[in-house]
This record gives C-alpha cells, sequence and structure tokens, in this order.
C-alpha cells in the first residue's frame, strides 16, 4: 500500500537525522531515502495524462538539504564578519541544488533500463576499488528501485484505463525507447525521477529536436506532430517553479546549425499549447534559418512569448573562455532561464549575488551602509578630488564585494558532500560514472560555481549623474549630494527629476555611459571569473537579476539615477524602466558594447516594444534583422514583451476577461492576472511608448 507525503517527509527526516548526529555518509542516506519514496510513493495518473501521471514527494529531499541539513552551517555563518554584508544584501551566498541538467543524449539514449546497465558496468569493470564500489552499489540500488517504480506505475495506467502508457513504461523497463513515444515517456519520467525524488532541481529538459529527431523521422507526421502537442501540454501540467524550459538549435563541433523539421514543430505545437509553465531556449547560430526566428517571433508578438533569443557563438565562447573543452561548451545547456553550462557541468547559477549599485552607495558612505549605518569592510575617504578618483574607489569596493561574494558561497559549498546527493543525476554523468563519486562529492567534470551581478543600469546612470551634478556642472558638492541621497531627496524633487529624466542613461546609445557600463563589467570578469571555488571548480560572472532586484532595491538607499530610497534597480542588462527612450535598436547597441564573453553564466537584455511597432511582415523583418545584428556585435540573449498599454489597463481592471494573458516577468511567464498591484503598474508604465 502506497504511502502519503507526511509518512514519507518523517521517514526521509529521520533518516537524516541520524545521517547529520551520527556522522553516517549522506550518499548512502539519500540513496536509501530515495529507494524507499521510489517503493512507497503514490503514483497518481489524471484523465489528461497521456506519457505519466505525478508523485507526492516532491521536494522532500530538496528541503532537506537546502534548509535542514544547512541549518548548522547557516547558524554558524551569522556570527561571521561576511553576514553583515549579506544581511544588508550588498552581496549573498548560498547553496545551490536547484538549477541543473542531466546528461540528456545519455537519458534518452540508453533510457532508465540502459542506464542501470551502464552502472553495473562500471562496477563490474571496478570491482576491487572499495570507493567506487559503494558507489556503484548505491546508485545501482537506487536505478533497481527506478525500475520497480515505472513497473508499479505501469499497474497504475492500467488501473486507469492508460493502456498506451502501461505499455511503453513495461517496454522502457527492460530496454532503450525505440518509438518517439516512448523516448518523450522516458523524458518525463527521468524529470520526476530526479526533480521529485532526488531533490535535484533539474531545469531542462535538453534540445528537444535533437534528441526526439531520430524517432521522430519514424513516425508519420500527423501522429508525431500530436505526440509533441500532448508532451508540451504534459510537461506544462507539472506546473515547475518558473517554467519548465527545453531549447531548441545551436550547432555541432563541425558549426553545422542543428535546426531541423521538428524545431519547426515545436515553436507550432508550443503556440497551439497555449502554455502557462514551459519555455523555449532558441539556440540562434550564424546559420541559423530566419524562418524559425520569424516563426518564434509571431508567436512572441502574438502573447506566446516564453522565448529567449541566444547567441551559439557567444554561449560557446565563454564557455570556453573559463576553461571548457571545445566538444563540451558546444555541447553546453542552458538551465533556468538564461544560465548556460558545459556538458558535465554543474553549474551552480543561483548561489551568489553582488549589488554593483551597493558598491557605489557604499564608496559615497566610506563603506557605510546608508539605510543601516553598519561599516561593510574597512572605512575609507568619502573625498574625491575628481570623478576617476570617486570611480577608481567604487571599482575596489566592488572588487571587495565580490571577494566576500565568493567567500560566504565558499562557506557553505564547502560542505556540499555533507548536504546533499543526486544518485539519479549522477548516474547521467559519465564522469560520475568513471569517477565514482556523486556529482556533489567531487564526481562532475566542471563543478563550478557562479556569481551574478546584479543593478548594472543603476549604478552606470548613477555614476554619470554624479559626474554631472558635481564635477562638470558643479550644480553642489559631493557631501552635499550624498547628504541628498540620505535624505531620500527629501526638497530636492527637481533635481532628482533632472537626474531621472535628463541626464544620459545606459541603453540610449551613449558613448560615455557604455564606456562605464562595459568597464564595469570588465571589473567584475577579472575579479570573479576563473577564481578557485571550494569544490575544486572556478567561478562564473552572470549579468541578470530576475525578481531579485526587488528584495535587492528594498535594501539600497536613494541613488543619484534619480532611483528613490528602496525602489527596485535595474534588472539583468537592461536600461532603467524608462530609460530607454531612443528605442530598442539604440538599447540593444548600448548592452551590444558589453563583453559577454565574459558572462558564462548568462547575460540577457530584456526589450518592452509597443504592439503598433511590430505590426505586420515588416514589423517581424525588423525584429529578425535587429536581433541578428545584435548578435553580430556581441549580445549574448534577449527576450521580448509586446505590450498593448490599452489591454494591459481594462486586464488590471477586470482580470476575469482576460484569463490567459501573459507577460514575460523575468526569466519566466505569468500570467498578468497573477501579478501584484505593484507589478501590474510597472508593466503598464513599460508599455508606454512615446
Amino acid at each position: 500500500m502506497a504511502l502519503d507525503r507526511v509518512q514519507l517527509t518523517e521517514y526521509a527526516k529521520e533518516r537524516s537525522n541520524e545521517a547529520i548526529n551520527n556522522g553516517v555518509c549522506v550518499f548512502e542516506t539519500d540513496c536509501d531515502v530515495v529507494i524507499y519514496m521510489l517503493d512507497n510513493c503514490e503514483i497518481s495518473i489524471s484523465e489528461n495524462d497521456r506519457f505519466f501521471g505525478d508523485v507526492d514527494c516532491r521536494d522532500i529531499q530538496y528541503s532537506l538539504a537546502t534548509f535542514d541539513r544547512t541549518a548548522k552551517y547557516r547558524r554558524e555563518f551569522e556570527n561571521t564578519e561576511l553576514a553583515i554584508g549579506q544581511r544588508a544584501l550588498a552581496y549573498t551566498g548560498d547553496v545551490d541544488f536547484g538549477h541543473t541538467s542531466a546528461q540528456w543524449d545519455s537519458v534518452i539514449g540508453l533510457g532508465i533500463f540502459g542506464l542501470r546497465q551502464r552502472i553495473y558496468e562500471y562496477a563490474a569493470k571496478n570491482a576491487d576499488d572499495g570507493q567506487r564500489r559503494a558507489f556503484y552499489r548505491g546508485v545501482g540500488a537506487v536505478y533497481d528501485s527506478a525500475i520497480r517504480f515505472m513497473l508499479r506505475a505501469a499497474d497504475e495506467a492500467d488501473r486507469a484505463g492508460k493502456c498506451e502508457m502501461a505499455k511503453g513504461l513495461r517496454a522502457l523497463s527492460s530496454r532503450a525507447p525505440e518509438t518517439l513515444f516512448e523516448a518523450m515517456q522516458t523524458s518525463i519520467v527521468y524529470y520526476l525521477l530526479q526533480q521529485a525524488f532526488d531533490g535535484t532541481v533539474l531545469r531542462t529538459l535538453g534540445r528537444v529536436d535533437t534528441l526526439f529527431y531520430p524517432y521522430y523521422i519514424k513516425e508519420d507526421r500527423e501522429t508525431a506532430e500530436r505526440m509533441v502537442l500532448d508532451y508540451i501540454r504534459e510537461i506544462d501540467r507539472l506546473k515547475a517553479n518558473s517554467n519548465i524550459p527545453f531549447a531548441l538549435g545551436g550547432t555541432d563541433i563541425d558549426g553545422r546549425d542543428l535546426v531541423n523539421e521538428l524545431s519547426y514543430v515545436f515553436v507550432q505545437k508550443y503556440r497551439e499549447a497555449q502554455t502557462n509553465n514551459t519555455k523555449i531556449h532558441l539556440l540562434c547560430s550564424q546559420n541559423t534559418p530566419d524562418d524559425i526566428i520569424e516563426a518564434c517571433f509571431e508567436a512572441v508578438r502574438n502573447g506566446d512569448n516564453s522565448i529567449v533569443f541566444m547567441s551559439d557563438e557567444r554561449i560557446i565562447e565563454s564557455l570556453i573562455k573559463i576553461g571548457a573543452e571545445r566538444v563540451d561548451a558546444t555541447n553546453y545547456h542552458v538551465v533556468g532561464c538564461y544560465e548556460c553550462g558545459a556538458d558535465e557541468e554543474t553549474t551552480c547559477s543561483c548561489g551568489a549575488r553582488v549589488s554593483i549599485p551597493k558598491a557605489l552607495e557604499l564608496t559615497l558612505g566610506g563603506g557605510y551602509d546608508m539605510i543601516s549605518g553598519k561599516l561593510i569592510g574597512k572605512q575609507t575617504s568619502t573625498h574625491f578630488d575628481s570623478f576617476d578618483m570617486l570611480y577608481e574607489a567604487f571599482c575596489e569596493r566592488l572588487e571587495y564585494l565580490c571577494e566576500c561574494s565568493m567567500a560566504t558561497t565558499n562557506y557553505f559549498e564547502r560542505h556540499y558532500a555533507k548536504l546533499h546527493a543526486s544518485p539519479i543525476m549522477s548516474a547521467t554523468y559519465t564522469s560520475a560514472l568513471e569517477s565514482g563519486k556523486d556529482i556533489y562529492a567531487g564526481g562532475a567534470k566542471y563543478r563550478n560555481s557562479s556569481v551574478n551581478a546584479l543593478g548594472l543600469a543603476t549604478a552606470v546612470d548613477s555614476l554619470v549623474a554624479i559626474k554631472k551634478i558635481v564635477f562638470d556642472d558643479k550644480l553642489m558638492s559631493l557631501d552635499e549630494l550624498v547628504g541628498v541621497l540620505k535624505s531620500n531627496w527629501a526638497g530636492n524633487e527637481p533635481l532628482r527629476l533632472t537626474a531621472k529624466n535628463r541626464f544620459a542613461k545606459f541603453g540610449i546609445g551613449d558613448a560615455e555611459a557604455d564606456k562605464i557600463a562595459a568597464n564595469i563589467v570588465d571589473v567584475l570578469a577579472k575579479k570573479i571569473n576563473g577564481m578557485p571555488n571550494a569544490k575544486g571548480g572556478i567561478f562564473r560572472l552572470g549579468l541578470f537579476s530576475i525578481n531579485w532586484r526587488w528584495e535587492f532595491g528594498e535594501k539600497c538607499a536613494a541613488s543619484a539615477d534619480g532611483r528613490l530610497c528602496g525602489q527596485p534597480i535595474s534588472q539583468n542588462t537592461s536600461a532603467t524602466f524608462g530609460a530607454d527612450r531612443e528605442g530598442a535598436t539604440a538599447h540593444l547597441l548600448s548592452v551590444s558594447r558589453l563583453d559577454t564573453s565574459n558572462t558564462p553564466n548568462g547575460a540577457i537584455v530584456d526589450i518592452d516594444l509597443h504592439s503598433s511597432a511590430v505590426k505586420g511582415k515588416n514589423g517581424l523583418n525588423a525584429l529578425t534583422s535587429t536581433l541578428k545584428t545584435y548578435f553580430e556585435l556581441g549580445g549574448f540573449a534577449v527576450h521580448y514583451n509586446v505590450l498593448n498599454t490599452e489591454t494591459l489597463k481594462d486586464a488590471a481592471e477586470h482580470p476575469d476577461k482576460y484569463p490567459n494573458l501573459q507577460v514575460r516577468l523575468c526569466g519566466w511567464n505569468v500570467l498578468f492576472s497573477s501579478l501584484s498591484d505593484r507589478e501590474k503598474r510597472e508593466f503598464i508604465a513599460r508599455s508606454v511608448k512615446e
């Protein structure tokens, strides 16, 4: 008889506490817990499910690793000097078991049964190695239970009248996938195995057009297209946090573009499915056909806009620069929103963050946080004879925050082997099988960590404003301006509006602002990329903020760009909202001046367009040509919101009239009706284009 979620959680916590209190190996404990859940969880299959159902044990293992087992280290960390800057959100560092990719070639090519067989082949070859033998024994037992789980699910499918599902599961319990249905079924089964049982959050389904194409060409086209539609709808029903992504396109090791017939089918069926919880990464090379780019833009401008356009060339270059072998860099994955990793890399893409505007605030305050009054790092002079002196001090403070962020991340990541094991995911990594180690105990080929820098445009615009107000026009002294910022612009509204609306900004093609932005990115890259981490890998830079800009903004004092205390800082590598007054082309030109070959963790720009600007064939051509030019100039990734002001206003007043209206919030889509009033107002403001 299946056990409910409460019983499964109690067992997992009991075993986890034994590991913590008695020094039992976490790998062995987690293998036992995964096996117990696979053998005892409840499997539910709904009327709409075609490939598989669902299970009621999600987040049990993830919560244990991220919260319960880290609690001791979090308490200890609070007594360190590093905790002061983390509480002020000048920087952060943490564990990240939430942004991973399996080796999908192995998963689909071998199937669950083939992965199991491969484990036992490695075990036979290394029978005399005690440490490896323990790893193979644990992982092998987990995959034995995965086969039992699939057979249990087949029986459940029979009871639910799902004969096709049951037949596929029984076949896959004894061989690799042979049909498109079985390949897609393997994808969903594996997703649940890693996500729900391993507790290692799987944030991509891989390059589905390449993975499924050998099976697709064997099928009748009408049948295959229906299957793609059902697959998209089924993964949508899994309701992954921040959407489930899959990728299309890219290139092979010889530079040949990988877009194929199935790529177009996925775009077409994505539009037809009208999903809320799936998203596409379109990997664009120089040879990507215009018509698939146009098909994606057609989707975007019609509201199916959960699509990110990414430069294949820039991604590969950025990964090679931090030491990935070319073959691994070419076969990269994109996890989550837009974070990239080489094949067999655990990217840990969201563990660490640095606030660029906070670095400037601390520089102006001599090291003191203007909100809390706490000293973060060493006290420094606030007297600067020139803008260059101020800028140099800002760069030094920014480098210090980077050091603190990496040190904080290392504080937690050095304990990974005690916090979490991932036997299901590890079995897909060739490097883990060869080394006989779990991926979180040194088994992954690339064991990297990432630092994301937030609020670039806010910092750039503030520096431009300080230069203008203090050093160029001499409207007031720096001390006087700092006093204005500490008072949240009280009594200085005309000056605030001038700084906000009249000065040059990043995102309008201004040479001075763009040069400052590019230099800041260079400073970050030199400080972060290649620095060793505590896991035997390196740190890598990312330039995205997603929704973190709200919480980081709440901890930022007023800034010289006209932003008020507590307001959000700028998003990703984009201009501050409303500052892109010269249009999308100038916006993209500014961002293209950043050297994003130094941002292997991802760098995304958000482009908001009014629906009237992209009408008809001319609008489609303009979107496509602008995107290609941006990538030729060195751009990394773009996503778009095509907004209609009147529609958004009406939807805010009458949400029932627009149940399916979506907007791209950060790196994922949400229903407009689900947004807070504050977020709705922001989108309406973003939609207004003069």
